[in-house]
């Protein structure tokens, strides 16, 4: 019986973001994230009306408006910290093991990064969402986008996904060195 070489890869994915502050692309991405019901959580005729009568025709300009205002050179925040984040994690792993970065909605999306991942080889996929919790608008969409791909493959990866990681002290030293700064600057009376 032959053996076949074993590859994992990695699978970090995110939201999304739309692909430009400009009111037609923040339009498309408000309709791809607010179409699915993950998201908007309601009958799908009562989603639609909500969209496509009461949000698509004001809220865009407004959304593009405030993505210009935080918007940077390199694009998007979240973007710009994904790829950061992307680029470390492979510097971390090593060559040996393909890194692939894929966002929910927008690009790059779930489905091209798996693509990237089958084209290397893998066998076997370790999920990362790049969120500290797990709800089913974020992880549960992703991870719901990533099986439906993965179960049109004629040959089907392991698949891993790293648990919901809010509690974990790394994290919360994390979030506690990031909020210091600002709590002892602001100074609230409460936190």
């Amino acid at each position: 019986m032959p053996t076949h070489a074993s590859l994992t890869g990695c699978l970090l994915f995110n939201l999304g973001t739309p692909a430009s502050p400009e009111t037609r692309d923040v339009r498309a991405y408000l309709r791809e994230f607010l179409s699915d019901p993950r998201v908007l959580d309601m009958p799908a005729v009562g989603r639609w009306l909500l969209l496509n009568l009461i949000i698509l025709p004001f809220r865009p300009a407004k959304s593009a408006h405030a993505y210009r205002s935080i918007w940077t050179d390199e694009g998007s925040p979240l973007m710009t910290h994904c790829r950061n984040l992307h680029a470390a994690v492979q510097e971390r792993l090593g060559p040996e093991v393909p890194v692939e970065l894929g966002m929910r909605y927008g690009e790059p999306s779930i489905k091209s990064a798996l693509a990237r991942l089958r084209e290397k080889g893998v066998t076997r996929i370790v999920v990362l969402p790049l969120y500290p919790q797990s709800t089913s608008s974020t992880v549960g969409t992703g991870l719901e986008a990533i099986y439906d791909e993965l179960g049109a493959w004629w040959d089907v990866p392991t698949v891993s996904v790293v648990e919901p990681f809010y509690t974990h002290p790394r994290y919360l030293d994390a979030q506690e060195a990031l909020a210091t700064p600002e709590l002892e600057a602001f100074q609230p009376d409460h936190v």
